[in-house]
């Protein structure tokens, strides 16, 4: 018998319209309401339209994939590719952009020895592991053991 996990357990999907949740409509509404009356002091013949603009915009951009909103994708991949071209070209416009922001150009450059570098020996440690099988039979399945492959060496 196997057992389906569900990784979303607590999260609700939300019905709205056209499939786009009702907090992120209700929130573009909000804020196509807030431009319109903001524009309409300022520029009355062109409120509407940059509301309507807004909305939209505001739909679209809190859109998830992999629970991250396209707003904050878009933001992370100009701040990764102002750090790449700050790390390549650190005298141009935009290595010096980097450095006016206090953009830590070290982020780039990876250390390999850093990286992969083993835990510290003074870190609590919980060596369990779940142990999964290629050919699972009948008495195998899930197992706690009390260290890596202890009781299934060959040695």
């Amino acid at each position: 018998m196997a057992a389906d996990f569900k990784s979303h357990v607590l999260l609700r999907d939300e019905k709205g319209l056209f499939g786009i949740p009702f907090k992120r409509l209700l929130l573009a509404g909000v804020g196509g309401g807030m431009t319109y009356t903001i524009f309409n002091l300022a520029v009355p013949g062109w409120s509407i339209p940059v509301a309507v603009v807004t909305a939209l915009l505001m739909v679209i951009l809190t859109g998830l994939r992999g629970g991250i909103p396209l707003w904050s994708r878009l933001i992370y991949r100009l701040r990764g590719s102002l750090l790449l071209m700050a790390a390549n070209y650190p005298r141009s416009p935009m290595g010096q952009l980097a450095e006016m922001l206090d953009m830590p150009v070290e982020l780039v450059r990876l250390d390999g020895a850093r990286v992969f570098a083993p835990p510290t020996p003074n870190m609590d440690v919980d060596l369990r592991e779940w142990i999964t099988f290629a050919h699972a039979q009948e008495t195998d399945g899930l197992v706690f053991v009390d260290s890596p492959l202890k009781e299934f060496s060959h040695e």
